[in-house]
């Protein structure tokens, strides 16, 4: 069981750890992927300015936009030709109307189509024109025209290193901000343009050291401008400082499920091996109440069953005196008898609860003495002593009178069981407010601490190292506690080994 109870709580803590590694990755994957989006889109961004500002410098007109671009184009196309009398159309005209420039809106590619012939037939209207030489001309001038431009995206292809000059800063904090929380990320975070050859950050959103150590250590980034012919060393990275609150908050409910789940399969698993001790325990004095009361009843029924057989003799029969000593055995035996099934009667009716106290005015001093008197004779069997101080002065209380006189012999008879040598006993009584102390002590074995926490547990006895060294089945104190508190009165025990005991019993003057 306790194999299958850690392997178990191993398995929790493995399901545990794996939940919070599977958040941690899908939460990484998420991030990365908005990174990875974010720097795609900003190259793009710096493709299209690149793009407006080339095409800007070598159009023979100033618009800025694209949409100008476009209403230009339309205008040029729809430029107005020779006039009817052959005369010259004005210069800008007349190049407007043999460049053809055209966008594509869908894919906003710009075509640039010249025509030689129109050029060439125009130029007639002047005079002779060398033909060839005129469209060679003109393709010299296209040709370097276009080679500029070449070099120009040469140049953009290859990157340039001037990070500012092509990230805007405001910009990319909006594109950031907004692929994280269209990924569900709505966490606090620092973020800044890192380089690693130089371990430094051009640019940052933080101040802090410690906020940079984290960004600076951070595994989530993603690079800069990933499509330059030369790699630029520039990589966009992103810190959480709440990451670990966040992911544990995200795997709360499967947490708290698997908590809840190990303290009900622990407390299952601790009540379970509570129960078999109880049990081994119960087992246990159970065998030993067994041995105690078998040993306590043979006793007396070898007595009896040996005067019996005696008095079948025939000659003992004719002796009075022996035959009166022998019926006074049977009579005391049959006696000792009685009062070990009443004890064991006694505790058997105290825990089914159908009996009732019989409560009547009670003199205190009253029992006491009559208990002292049997048991003094016990004591001075052993060369021992008992005295009392009956210092009450209010000596009645409501209780039933024949239960608490044998609470009274019990504790006595406890005093005397477990002193070791001669008895040394004393019954003290005093008065408080609401009732009545009675303090039985003597100067026996004691108990440690251990017997003490059970010396009123049913069919416990204090070992003395010899089963049968003290004679009993282990209810009288259990049995006296429980009339205590019927009597709603209270008995606790102070005790040293070796040094003896003390039981205190308050019985308070009125019941209910």
């Amino acid at each position: 069981m306790s194999v299958a109870l850690l392997g178990l709580i191993a398995f929790q803590f493995y399901w545990i750890t794996e939940v919070m590694n599977v958040n941690n990755e899908r939460f990484n994957q998420s991030v990365q992927n908005a990174l990875n989006e974010v720097a795609s889109k900003m190259a793009l961004q710096n493709d299209y300015n690149f793009l407006q500002n080339d095409v800007n410098s070598i159009m023979p007109f100033p618009q800025a936009q694209l949409e100008s671009i476009r209403d230009t184009l339309r205008n040029i196309n729809n430029a107005p030709q020779m006039g009817q009398g052959g005369s010259m159309q004005p210069p800008i005209e007349f190049i407007e109307s043999v460049i053809n420039f055209s966008v594509d809106e869908r894919t906003r590619q710009i075509s640039l189509n010249i025509d030689f012939g129109a050029f060439a037939r125009h130029m007639q209207a002047y005079g002779p024109v060398d033909q060839q030489n005129q469209q060679l001309m003109i393709e010299r001038q296209m040709n370097q025209r276009m080679q500029s431009l070449k070099n120009s995206w040469a140049n953009h292809l290859m990157g340039s290193d001037n990070l500012f000059e092509r990230v805007n800063l405001s910009q990319l904090d909006e594109v950031l901000d907004s692929e994280l929380k269209n990924r569900g990320v709505a966490l606090p975070y620092n973020y800044g343009i890192y380089q690693k050859k130089t371990d430094k950050f051009p640019f940052k959103n933080i101040d802090k050291e410690e906020d940079t150590e984290g960004l600076r250590s951070s595994d989530l980034e993603a690079k800069l401008f990933p499509m330059d012919i030369i790699e630029k060393d520039f990589y966009i990275t992103i810190d959480f400082p709440n990451k670990r609150n966040y992911i544990f908050k995200q795997a709360l409910m499967p947490l708290s499920a698997s908590g809840l789940l190990m303290l009900i399969v622990i407390g299952c698993f601790g009540y379970a091996v509570k129960v078999i001790l109880q049990q081994k325990r119960i087992s246990d004095i159970k065998n030993d109440f067994i041995n105690n009361m078998t040993h306590e009843f043979k006793t007396p029924i070898a007595t009896v069953s040996l005067a019996t057989e005696a008095l079948q003799d025939h000659d003992i029969r004719k002796n009075d005196g022996i035959v009166d000593r022998y019926v006074g055995v049977i009579r005391d035996e049959n006696k000792r008898l009685g009062l070990q099934v009443e004890k064991v009667l006694q505790i058997a009716s105290l825990d089914k609860k159908d009996f009732k106290l019989k409560i009547e005015q009670t003199e205190i001093h009253d029992i006491i003495q009559k208990a002292l008197v049997n048991a003094r004779l016990s004591v001075e069997k052993r060369q021992g002593s008992i005295s009392s101080q009956l210092l009450a002065n209010q000596t009645m209380v409501e209780g039933d009178k024949v239960h608490l006189t044998n609470i009274v012999n019990n504790l006595l008879d406890n005093a005397i069981k477990y002193s070791s040598d001669a008895p040394e006993i004393n019954i003290r009584t005093e008065n408080i407010s609401t009732g009545i102390i009675i303090k039985v002590s003597d100067k026996g074995i004691g108990m440690a601490k251990e017997a003490i926490e059970k010396i009123f547990d049913k069919f416990y006895r204090v070992s003395t190292g010899n089963v049968h060294d003290v004679k009993g089945f282990g209810l009288g104190l259990s049995y006296v506690k429980k009339v205590v508190d019927m009597h709603e009165g209270d008995i606790s025990v102070k005790s040293e080994l070796g040094k003896g005991s003390t039981f205190k019993i308050y019985l308070p003057f009125t019941h209910g």
